[in-house]
């Protein structure tokens, strides 16, 4: 093709289809919504917490209680992950 850039080309297209797939993706109330605490700091996480040993839960305490505003920073935290991640809008 003369005189037509096909990386420009190929950059439009894809920001097209990116644009197209980002508005396809989830809010992230939608994409929690049937997700408990555990589910999400499974996935936020990366662990298997049915075989972890000790008790997760433990741990989640000694966070709360230490720092009172954990579960709002989590929820941050973990909303950013999944937009990082393009799980969500």
């Amino acid at each position: 093709m003369q005189g037509v850039d096909c990386n420009k080309m190929l950059d439009i297209s894809c920001k097209n289809n990116l644009n197209k797939d980002m508005e396809e993706l989830p809010t992230y109330e939608e994409w929690t919504k049937d997700m408990d605490l555990e589910s999400q700091i499974k996935f936020y996480y990366d662990v298997d917490i049915d075989n972890y040993i000790g008790d997760p839960w433990q741990i989640v305490a000694e966070i709360a209680e230490e720092c009172p505003n954990w579960l709002a920073e989590f929820k941050v935290n973990f909303k950013e992950y999944l937009q990082e991640r393009e799980y969500i809008k």
